[in-house]
């Protein structure tokens, strides 16, 4: 199958930077549509051959429809790409385990049989997780991958993931057999739910899930876990501190809960959003885009 556009091709190319410590940190959920990040910045840091560019989604069908994704090529960085060749990003806060989480992705190949690794690391102490691998059996199409992460070490703040394609296979020379497209990055860590009302299940701490769907526009869910029945606030605040939203105020029951935020009123950006129970606070982040 050959991918055919109308007209130009307009791409962004994303270069490493010259320290990995000015990597820009993205989102545990994102897609390659949204404009809160700056792509151009250092998002991601291709090595050993790989070239990375945001260009427009050459192949608006099945499970992808976004206007923007990224390509991924062994060898495209202006020499050959080693079977290695391939990316890791940095996130904006710690990948908290679950026996539940999973890591997903959409992947588009010119090739079937191959496989996708995924392989967590820890920034600050040069901690890794074993390599994981999914299958891709699909080509010329978009296809969702997951990994599941019930493996990986719990108690490890994990902030940084690595992403090689066919690292079993040949070097890469850039052309279609070595070049992927990429978009719908996300981390789920099991814990969301569609029950409103808590339910019996009792975790052994107090947890906090990623917004789901994030970015979004403009209702997104939030899910919690409380260990115990206690008064519980639940709070959104912009990044100049100052409160936009309160959507929990009150005493909850042990268990699992989901509360719909509509943030139809707020303006395109970046927000906290912070929980309370007892003395026990977990803040995380939000993208709206609108």
């Amino acid at each position: 199958m050959t991918l055919m556009m109308a007209g130009a091709v307009h791409s962004q190319g994303i270069l490493p930077p010259d320290e990995v410590e000015d990597l820009q940190d993205l989102p545990l959920i994102f897609n390659v549509d949204t404009d809160e990040i700056d792509w151009e910045d250092y998002t991601m840091f291709p090595f050993d051959g790989a070239g990375l560019e945001r260009i427009e989604n050459p192949d608006q069908s099945g499970i992808n429809t976004t206007n923007w994704v990224i390509e991924y090529k062994k060898g495209g960085a202006g020499e050959g790409g080693q079977p290695w060749a391939g990316f890791f990003y940095r996130t904006d806060e710690a990948i908290n385990i679950t026996d539940d989480s999973v890591f997903r992705l959409h992947v588009w190949s010119h090739r079937s049989g191959i496989q996708a690794m995924l392989k967590l690391e820890m920034r600050e102490f040069d901690v890794e997780s074993a390599e994981m691998f999914v299958d891709i059996d699909t080509a010329n199409e978009w296809v969702e991958l997951e990994w599941d992460l019930s493996g990986v070490d719990q108690n490890t703040p994990w902030d940084m993931a690595v992403i090689i394609l066919d690292l079993a296979g040949e070097a890469g020379d850039a052309s279609d057999n070595f070049t992927w497209y990429l978009d719908q990055f996300e981390f789920d860590d099991g814990l969301a739910t569609n029950i409103d009302e808590g339910t019996s299940d009792v975790p052994s701490r107090m947890t906090l899930a990623q917004n789901y769907p994030n970015p979004f526009n403009p209702t997104t869910n939030i899910s919690f876990a409380l260990p115990q029945a206690n008064h519980t606030v639940l709070e959104v605040y912009n990044m100049l501190g100052q409160r936009v939203a309160t959507l929990v105020n009150e005493t909850l029951s042990a268990g699992q809960h989901n509360v719909s935020f509509d943030a139809q009123n707020l303006s395109s950006g970046i927000y906290i959003y912070r929980l309370q129970s007892g003395n026990e606070v977990i803040s995380r982040k939000l993208t709206l885009v609108k």
